[in-house]
């Protein structure tokens, strides 16, 4: 017996493939949100329908173990193919669905290609080839989502594409030997061995790899969901307080510019104008703050009507003029909304770091004082810190969180007292 027996390795690649699908199959059903584990666990039990087929070659009419189990096949590639497009969020195609199985049927139709053994060879490695590399190809597209499994995965593919692309130059110098399709020696050749071998541990990585991928992407949605403020989508104030507590350890251009946001008045809107309109108004302020930030500032939620921004190297004018661009964009984006005057405004108050590092609590503080400063002296205005740019002593807990503007203004007023 050979080293590489084929018939005993497709019955194991035959197992191996009904029992990854129907565990990606059984993955999808309990998450049907994830279309792509659907399409990639229909395609592995297709595939595993074809070898099936492959496997009574010259048991079973040709039209079943030979035509009708490469259109099967090709009809498996095209559907893996289509589980990456649906990863990344792409329409499924009926063109790449249908078109290895219709060229299939094409070459079927000709006498002079279905019964050359170097012919079909080469038909099948160029579909084989072009769907594998177009499957790695869509995951490229999408690398800038930071998958880790995403590399091995599109290595993989194109590895296998770029494989089957190699027999066919190779099927060319050195033509098969003749042999009728039903004949169950052709099934004993060396590269037929080689092919199956490979394939099935393909089949056991990429089915693994899928399944990772999915995973990752799922906890990454997760993690962001996390971060993110529902309302508004900034990042909410547990994102905002460790990036700003990053910069405050390694602040570029030796300063950073912290500006807290809250929104004037913001009860009576909610009184006078409803919850709703209360919502898109802070809504409004989220995308006026994102739009008018310069590049690299970060903005976030604290709580409510307040809002805060990191920037990240400018001078003092630079963060006052970057607030006071919010300010005034805001003014006039909410003075009416949907035919209602709303007359939304903010106040702002602003505190700057220089090289020394800056305990947050601090550097918050000293901005809610001088926000408390833009209230007091009539809202819709940027007052900065009194005490700008002066060294602060670093916080000693990074755990702890920046008290809310309210807590910091009662204690203002409490030793005003």
């Amino acid at each position: 017996m050979p080293l590489l027996y084929v018939p005993t390795i497709y019955v194991l690649m035959l197992a191996v493939m009904v029992l990854l699908g129907a565990l990606t199959v059984f993955a999808w059903l309990q998450n049907r949100a994830v279309r792509a584990l659907g399409w990639w666990g229909g395609a592995v039990l297709v595939m595993a329908a074809a070898l099936g087929l492959l496997c009574l070659r010259g048991v079973i009419p040709d039209v079943y173990s030979v035509d009708l189990a490469y259109v099967v096949l090709f009809t498996a590639c095209a559907l893996m193919l289509e589980g990456a497009r649906c990863f990344e969020g792409r329409r499924a195609s009926p063109f790449l669905l249908l078109a290895g199985a219709v060229t299939w049927i094409a070459v079927c139709q000709v006498p002079a290609l279905y019964e050359s053994a170097t012919a079909r060879m080469i038909v099948v490695s160029a579909a084989m080839g072009f769907y594998s590399l177009g499957c790695a190809y869509v995951l490229w597209t999408g690398r800038a989502e930071p998958l880790l499994s995403r590399w091995p995965l599109i290595v993989l593919t194109a590895l296998g594409g770029g494989l089957f692309l190699v027999r066919i130059p190779l099927a060319v110098a050195h033509p098969l030997a003749a042999a009728p399709v039903t004949s169950f020696e052709a099934l004993q050749s060396f590269w037929f061995a080689i092919v199956s071998t490979f394939t099935l541990l393909f089949i056991i990585a990429i089915s693994y790899l899928f399944l990772a991928l999915t995973k990752e992407r799922s906890e990454l949605v997760h993690k962001r969901a996390s971060m993110t403020d529902a309302l508004t989508g900034l990042a909410n104030r547990r994102a905002f307080l460790e990036f700003a507590e990053r910069c405050l350890k390694a602040p570029a251009n030796g300063t950073i510019a912290f500006l807290l946001f809250d929104l004037d008045l913001f009860k009576s809107i909610n009184d006078t104008h409803g919850h709703a309109m209360g919502d898109r108004v802070l809504r409004l302020f989220a995308q006026t703050l994102s739009a008018s930030l310069p590049r690299g500032g970060v903005a976030g939620r604290l709580g409510g009507e307040e809002f805060a921004a990191i920037l990240k190297g400018p001078d003092r004018q630079a963060a006052i003029a970057a607030a006071e661009r919010v300010r005034e964009s805001f003014a006039a984006a909410a003075r009416v909304m949907d035919g209602v005057a709303v007359a939304a405004t903010v106040s702002v108050g602003l505190a700057h770091a220089d090289s020394a590092p800056a305990g947050i609590e601090a550097l918050c503080e000293r901005a809610d004082k001088a926000l408390y400063t833009a209230k007091a002296l009539g809202r819709n205005r940027v007052e900065s810190a009194v005490d700008d740019l002066v060294p602060l002593v670093p916080d000693a807990s990074a755990d702890r969180l920046i008290p809310s503007s309210q807590d910091a203004r009662a204690a203002t007023k409490q030793a005003a007292a």
